[in-house]
């Protein structure tokens, strides 16, 4: 670790006295936990009595890990300590015992208290009174402690989204407090600390001359943030060696021999690259959106209004005359970390597809949620842009989707969807030497490769984006992740279905016998007499 006094350290001190909330993204061994460190010890060394809390995501890794990253804040902590003519002052303690403990601890000592989340740093105003920084593992049950955090290597914090959501009601209870994070960019643009912390227009807006300070923006997700890359440490004096001799090299020599260019940009230059496991492309998700202000919204509906508002809106925003498709992925329940149901209204223009409407809630009552999708095709129809199709994910709520075919088969085909029944007839392009492609994948595949060609306009919510990016590919199968709040996908499923009402062929999708399909009329007290058609479509 670098104790030098860094220029780029420096100025994240000031940094931090200005803005409450700060992180300091910097290239790999330059200091970020010194420079924690220092902003720790100021902070305790100014309020008698407070507490910092410094959360580390190194209690998971090896014991030799362990024991050197407890080195490391323990020298950090001793050094600055000394530094500011306090090394009388302070001292190291077990934070569960609340008894000090003596100077002469051995690496393992460190490593043990580290590791059991025990280790605490006092700075002693009088005798009787010290203010600590206090060492706890980065998960939301940990950090609830009032006082200042600071957020070690927060790319590599496996529930980042639910640290941040427990984080921000503590910093939000005291103008006093200071949440500082530490990162160099994560390998996956999935990861929380991308959205956060990533430059405004992907770094296009960064100076290219090194800084020995390095570089203060603020990013496209709200936080202010010091960025100290490779080059502009090496102006400030830090040196890089070369792998094989050991002989100083400048960065761009560094660079010209990695033979992981994308890892050392991300890992030295601090550049936050677009890739990972995501489905959707980051980038055609946010130009989606960006198209989507003012045409498209998603909401979530907590009661009847807010659902009134919602088809408020899709009448309004709705095109008359376009093709339009609803999927639907439906939940009957509404426990906290159960998924909430999810529809999706897209209409088609040629090879351009929009969703005006992406619409959530969580109900036990499927009555209520069928008077939804009811009230959703009526203002469809209303509008001159009768659905098409309504497809609807039938993997887990089988019973409750066929009583959905029969009660709205006189308004819309109903088309039950089962995500891991195999596609009859297989689809071209897809090699089934090894068995066919299911209804999940094939759909999926659909809706990505329509938004990664940039054919999409989507609501621009932060939830939209969200949903749509828990969803990866592995291994040619769609898997999500259940975020804190119930979201796995649902947005995207519902998306997905609405896509696939739109492009299921009319005789496609297993239609079992002409008998299923017979023609009537329907009288609406809202909207008149009507040609519809009764049965619908089953896939299976």
């Amino acid at each position: 670790m670098n104790f030098k006094n860094l220029r780029g350290q420096q100025e994240f001190e000031y940094d931090v006295a200005n803005h409450r909330v700060m992180a300091l993204v910097a290239r790999r061994q330059y200091g970020k936990t010194t420079a924690a460190a220092r902003v720790a010890l100021r902070k305790m060394m100014k309020r008698p009595g407070h507490t910092v809390l410094f959360g580390s995501v190194k209690l998971d890794l090896g014991r030799e890990m362990v024991r050197k990253e407890a080195e490391q804040v323990q020298a950090a902590f001793a050094i600055l300590a000394a530094l500011q003519r306090g090394a009388a002052k302070f001292k190291t303690a077990d934070a569960v015992k609340g008894k000090l403990l003596p100077d002469n601890l051995k690496p393992d000592d460190f490593a043990t208290l580290y590791e059991a989340l025990r280790l605490e740093f006092r700075y002693y105003h009088t005798r009787g009174m010290y203010s600590r920084t206090k060492v706890v593992a980065l998960t939301p049950e940990a950090v609830g402690e009032t006082g200042d955090l600071i957020v070690d290597e927060f790319e590599r914090v496996k529930r980042a989204r639910e640290v941040w959501e427990a984080i921000e009601p503590v910093i939000s209870r005291d103008p006093k407090y200071r949440c500082i994070f530490t990162l160099t960019p994560p390998e996956d643009d999935r990861h929380p600390s991308f959205e956060m912390f990533a430059p405004p227009v992907a770094q296009a807006s960064l100076p290219v001359a090194p800084n020995p300070a390095g570089t203060l923006y603020r990013s496209d997700g709200g936080f202010w943030v010091r960025m100290v890359t490779a080059f502009d440490a090496f102006a400030d004096g830090v040196p890089m060696y070369d792998t094989d001799t050991g002989a100083e090299i400048t960065p761009e020599a560094a660079r010209a021999a990695a033979r992981d260019k994308s890892a050392w940009d991300r890992n030295y230059g601090c550049k936050f690259l677009i890739g990972g496991s995501a489905a959707v492309d980051l980038m055609c998700l946010s130009s989606a959106q960006q198209r989507g202000i003012g045409r498209c919204l998603s909401i979530y509906c907590d009661s009847d209004l807010d659902f009134q508002r919602a088809l408020a809106w899709l009448s309004e925003h709705l095109t008359p005359g376009l093709e339009t498709g609803i999927g639907f992925d439906p939940a009957t329940t509404e426990k906290r970390q159960s998924n909430p149901s999810s529809l999706t209204v897209t209409q088609r223009s040629g090879h351009e597809y929009a969703s005006p409407l992406n619409v959530l809630w969580k109900t036990q009552d499927p009555r209520n949620a069928r008077e939804r999708l009811r009230a959703v095709v009526n203002c469809c129809i209303a509008r001159g842009a009768s659905p098409r199709r309504l497809c609807g994910d039938a993997t887990n709520e089988r019973f409750f989707m066929e009583e959905t075919r029969q009660e709205l088969s006189r308004l819309v085909p109903v088309v039950l969807v089962i995500a891991g029944e195999t596609v009859q007839p297989p689809p071209a392009g897809y090699d089934t030497s090894r068995g066919g492609v299911n209804y999940k994948t094939f759909t999926a595949d659909q809706y990505c490769a329509e938004i990664n060609d940039n054919h999409y306009t989507l609501p621009p919510e932060h939830y939209f984006k969200k949903s749509h990016r828990l969803v990866i590919k592995s291994g040619g199968r769609y898997e999500c992740e259940v975020d804190t709040d119930g979201d796995h996908g649902d947005t995207f499923d519902s998306g997905r279905l609405a896509q696939y009402a739109l492009t299921l062929p009319s005789s496609g999708g297993g239609i079992r016998s002409v008998a299923d399909i017979a023609m009537g009329m329907c009288v609406s007290p809202e909207l008149g007499e009507f040609p519809t058609l009764e049965g619908g479509i089953t896939v299976y």
